[in-house]
């Protein structure tokens, strides 16, 4: 067994330690949790943090000759660069820890510490919703609020470690403290400071004899947090509405200022925002608009971390994958051989294609990620655009140049299934990546040109099937297609990943899309004789990866 790697992820309540394997991925194999008990001081934790390794690899036969290295995620404040643990306020005690070296010293193997915001934020950007960006900024909304910042490819510590405390940043002259300031984004968006802020309202209403409709139903201003007030908003309550219309106006106030100044291609946002983004969205999204430079918001996305509960365990294996400089979602060796022959075999045959290399790999790497998680792919065009996105469609949903039978427990499925009404359908049952043309569907389509606007037929499939963790393809042979441009907003808007197949100049699609693979030629013919075979590679790159065996 390979690519093993021990996490440990260390906070005011709980530790926990994670054995994980990175292989397209990371694989949590195990874990064992236990108490930090802050008030027996870090010889307490210590002790259970090395116990927990040595049993955890025990009962994997293994021993520390057989790990790469260890990862640690910790509240700050840190020195990461040296390794220190320096005085977090959730861990008393904790003065000038030197952990790394003390891990090293002991068991032999590399460590790497880091900040839990910005261990968060890594695992967002190389497995989660920021996959793929160069600049990106995540927020953790929960119990505090903290940032970790990704700029030009790289994660931003600052000068003494204290980047991203984005917590501090002062919205208001005065209001709820976070961060030890008055008026903070911690203080009006964490999930301690809209407790606070729900117990000032519900004393407020109370005084004012217009007691909500919580304390009505016995709630008492301390019980009120925010899962309690989005139940009373989504139940239809105005006082828990308007509530959370404020809390999403001072979120879009502060990534309004953190855009202004670094003007990142999305903020990835976890906890509070995953739970509650129907409440939040809309009231954030007006006032980000209304706050930010409209050229630093043009493209910008905001989306919710897409890695859920497992962000939290695969923090502390991913600071050691990112101080080593592996990108856990990279192709082996294995797999390469297979894909890359694909790719190689594109620019051999078509020379002039060369200028798309690296959009094409790109591509690739965004629908694999998708598929990696179980998205789909969304594609559309006009014409014989329209036919290519049929085609796509017809390479990716059964065999090209491979069989694809099934095996297991879904082909015994199938075969008490289906055999009984067609003797050996189940061995001809092809697996498929998931991917839908939008380009069909007359009713559906006919209803909304009749009903809303013909060139809103593709935007409506695109926003009703989108999902985040999708990805579209929009194909146009001058990129300037309108109906296609107004799809590919609606699954922005989504939260998909879009991928521009165009020629030209790449038009309005290559500006608009996350990759833009541009066909060198002008004509709609000659751009889409290039646009077959890459996209034929595309497919074969795909299969290669999920069913070459």
């Amino acid at each position: 067994m390979s690519n093993l790697y021990l996490g440990l992820d260390i906070g005011g309540t709980k530790c926990a330690v994670l054995l994980g394997q990175a292989d397209l991925g990371i694989r949590i194999m195990d874990k064992i949790r236990f108490e930090t008990r802050t008030d027996l001081g870090f010889r307490y934790a210590w002790d259970h943090l090395c116990q927990s390794m040595e049993d955890i690899l025990s009962r994997h036969q293994l021993s520390f000759h057989d790990i790469e290295a260890v990862g640690v995620s910790c509240g700050g404040p840190l020195d990461s660069r040296r390794g220190l643990v320096l005085s977090p306020p959730n861990l008393p005690g904790w003065d000038e820890i030197p952990l790394a070296r003390m891990i090293t010293d002991k068991y032999g193997v590399p460590a790497y510490i880091q900040n839990d915001a910005n261990a968060c934020a890594l695992v967002e950007w190389k497995l989660g919703a920021g996959r793929g960006t160069h600049n990106m900024v995540f927020l953790t909304m929960g119990t505090g609020m903290g940032a970790g910042i990704i700029a030009e490819d790289r994660l931003l510590c600052g000068h003494t470690d204290m980047g991203g405390e984005a917590g501090h940043i002062r919205l208001t002259e005065d209001g709820p403290v976070g961060f030890g300031k008055a008026g903070s984004f911690e203080g009006y968006t964490s999930g301690g400071g809209i407790a606070r802020q729900a117990a000032a309202l519900t004393e407020a209403l109370v005084s004012a004899g217009t007691p909500p409709a919580w304390v009505r139903d016995g709630h008492t201003a301390d019980e009120m947090d925010t899962r309690l007030m989005a139940e009373y908003a989504r139940a239809g309550d105005a006082d828990a509405q308007n509530f959370f219309r404020f809390i999403g106006k001072m979120l879009g106030r502060g990534i309004a200022q953190l855009t202004d100044v670094l003007n990142p291609e999305c903020f990835v946002i976890g906890s509070i925002f995953v739970r509650c983004e129907d409440l939040l969205r809309q009231p954030m999204e007006e006032e980000l608009k209304k706050e930010a430079l409209s050229h630093s918001t043009r493209l910008l996305r905001v989306l919710p971390a897409a890695t859920g509960e497992a962000l939290g365990d695969l923090a502390s294996i991913m600071v050691a994958l990112y101080a080593r400089g592996i990108d856990p979602m990279a192709e082996t060796t294995e797999h390469s051989e297979r894909v890359l022959a694909h790719y190689e075999r594109l620019f051999a045959r078509y020379p002039a294609l060369c200028v798309c290399r690296e959009a094409v790999m790109q591509a690739y790497l965004m629908l694999r990620d998708a598929y990696l998680r179980g998205g789909k792919l969304l594609v559309a065009g006009n014409g014989g655009s329209c036919s290519d996105s049929e085609h796509i469609v017809g390479e990716l949903m059964k065999g090209f140049y491979l069989k694809r039978p099934y095996a297991g427990d879904m082909l015994e499925r199938l075969q008490a299934g289906m055999d009984s009404l067609l003797p050996g359908a189940s061995n001809l049952m092809q697996q498929s990546l998931p991917a839908i043309a939008l380009t069909g569907h007359a009713p559906l389509s006919t209803a909304v040109q009749n009903d809303m606007d013909p060139q809103l037929a593709i935007a409506q499939q695109a926003l009703g099937y989108g999902r985040p963790g999708d990805v579209m393809i929009g194909i146009s042979t001058s990129g300037n297609a309108k109906n296609i441009a107004l799809a590919i907003l609606a699954a922005k808007a989504a939260g998909v990943r879009t991928i521009a197949l165009t020629g030209g100049t790449g038009g309005r699609l290559a500006s608009l899309c996350d990759c833009a693979v541009i066909a060198p030629a002008s004509t709609p013919a000659d751009v889409q004789e290039y646009h077959l075979p890459i996209y034929h590679t595309l497919c074969a790159m795909l299969e290669a990866k999920f069913f070459d065996e």
